[in-house]
């Protein structure tokens, strides 16, 4: 039972190498593709005329059970030199809260997005990998660190509801439409959508809806009553399909009147309109993905007794499978269905002057506390930037799962196209206890002025009277 328990949990505490929103550059109007994913209404009319993506890659870790303590380097020395006799440490959960975890990996492969005027398309390919545990009482999160002989807690009855682990690897060939609905006075109103094919590689989950037990000693143990649906997809090349979406919808206050705006055209769109504020909202990661051959099903357990929870002879499936029969329901399906990481969100960018702005961004899980979907973590975070056509600096303020006793700062850097950051810059400069672990970076191409507008003049350039600057390109009747 404890393997069972531990090994994902356990999983999602250690590894170290895994961005989710990538905060730093979720607001910037350098971003391209990269923004579409959170809001797929911000490619209409993006800055860039044209970007290329070549390769990029997103890793996030978090977790509010264990930490990395006693590092006797920066984990930059440590990813260098090797990992110092640092041990894991257990944190207290937030009042009225059970532990969560979450680790998400992306690799982003190439991609395009191309603004025609005031329609926008791209496309891409990106793998990810996405690990979630949620529901982890104290009393559970206690036996899953101590392990099962922890002897405070021998004897006492416990009944915990919605744990669940879930976790999946797949590829998505997405589609990113971007439309300029409307460009009226000082108002500018976008939406967009993504859709996406999903080519599942594996996945599992096991879910609690309700479990009733009790740790007797330091061999046995007792489940009084449980009921659980579980699943597992072997790892193949092909193990399973699905579709994913994203909408969104953005409005933006522009400083000048934006009658007639057409993006990256002649008419003057060559320079984008700068803008006062902008609002956005969306739903993301819609969708699920069906695992054809998996195992899965579904028990209800009345009772039962385990001898010695430390030698459960379960070697294979068929081990597995024996144990789970003795339950006094069990239900047995074909195929399995794991749900995306379902997310609301809602985002802000107000300029202050010149190339400096002020963001805030919050994402809102959406998944159900049953079921076999994706967790997404919580965020709310701050955002301060300075940016131009050739570089741009962010430094985020994140508040993952709404922990405010652990506000985490960082840092986004972009040199043209290529992106640096992370939402966690601490680990990376002090020794303190580690908890969660955020990098990303993109290597990108921008081509920022379409071939419609060179030659043209200036937006901002002063108009000289008389110089014919104001008549149309071309002339009517000829």
């Amino acid at each position: 039972m404890r393997a069972i328990l531990t090994l994902p949990v356990l999983f999602l505490s250690t590894v170290c190498a895994f961005s989710q929103e990538r905060h730093g550059s979720l607001h910037s109007n350098y971003a391209g593709a990269d923004a579409a994913w959170v809001n797929p209404a911000r490619s209409a009319g993006q800055w860039p005329w044209l970007e290329i993506r070549f390769l990029g890659a997103d890793a996030h870790a978090w977790n509010s059970l264990v930490a990395y303590s006693g590092r006797d380097r920066r984990l930059v020395g440590e990813l260098r030199q090797g990992m110092s006799d640092g041990v894991l440490v257990m944190r207290s959960a937030g009042a009225g809260q059970g532990h969560r975890a979450t680790v998400s990996l992306g690799v982003a492969g190439p991609g395009a997005s191309l603004a025609l005027g005031r329609t926008t398309i791209g496309l891409g390919l990106r793998s990810r990998a996405h690990v979630s545990a949620s529901g982890l009482s104290p009393a559970m999160g206690n036996f899953i660190f101590n392990g099962l002989n922890f002897e405070p807690q021998h004897g006492i009855r416990f009944s915990d509801e919605g744990v669940r682990v879930v976790g999946a690897a797949w590829t998505e060939f997405g589609v990113n439409l971007g439309q300029v609905l409307r460009a009226q006075g000082f108002g500018i109103l976008s939406a967009g959508v993504n859709a996406r094919y999903l080519q599942a590689h594996a996945g599992g989950a096991l879910s609690f809806s309700g479990i009733d037990y009790t740790v007797l000693d330091t061999a046995r143990a007792s489940v009084h009553a449980a009921t659980l649906s579980y699943g597992f997809a072997m790892p193949a090349a092909n193990a399973g399909h699905g579709f994913g979406a994203d909408l969104g919808i953005t409005y933006t206050r522009t400083d000048d009147e934006a009658d007639g705006y057409m993006p990256h055209r002649s008419s003057g769109g060559c320079t984008p309109l700068r803008y006062n504020y902008r609002v956005g909202a969306s739903l993301i990661d819609l969708g699920a993905m069906s695992f054809r051959d998996a195992r899965s099903g579904a028990l209800e357990a009345g009772g039962l007794d385990i001898a010695d929870y430390n030698d459960l002879p379960i070697d294979d499936e068929g081990d597995l499978d024996s144990l789970i029969a003795s339950a006094t329901r069990w239900t047995r399906s074909p195929g399995m269905r794991i749900g995306l990481p379902t997310a609301a969100s809602v985002q802000f960018d107000k300029r202050i002057a010149g190339g400096a702005y002020l963001s805030a961004a919050v994402v809102q899980q959406l998944s159900a506390r049953d079921g076999l979907r994706l967790r997404r973590a919580n965020s709310i975070a701050f955002n301060a930037r300075y940016e131009t056509r050739q570089m741009e600096v962010a430094m985020p303020l994140v508040i993952e799962e709404y922990d405010l006793r652990r506000p985490a700062l960082g840092l986004m850097l972009r040199f043209n196209g290529i992106v640096v950051g992370t939402d966690r810059i601490g680990p990376l400069v002090s020794k303190r206890d580690m908890h969660a672990v955020d990098f990303y970076f993109r290597v990108r191409w921008l081509m920022n002025r379409s071939p419609f507008c060179k030659g043209k003049r200036n937006a901002k350039a002063p108009h000289a009277p008389g110089s014919g600057e104001a008549l149309p390109c071309t002339q009517p009747n000829g």
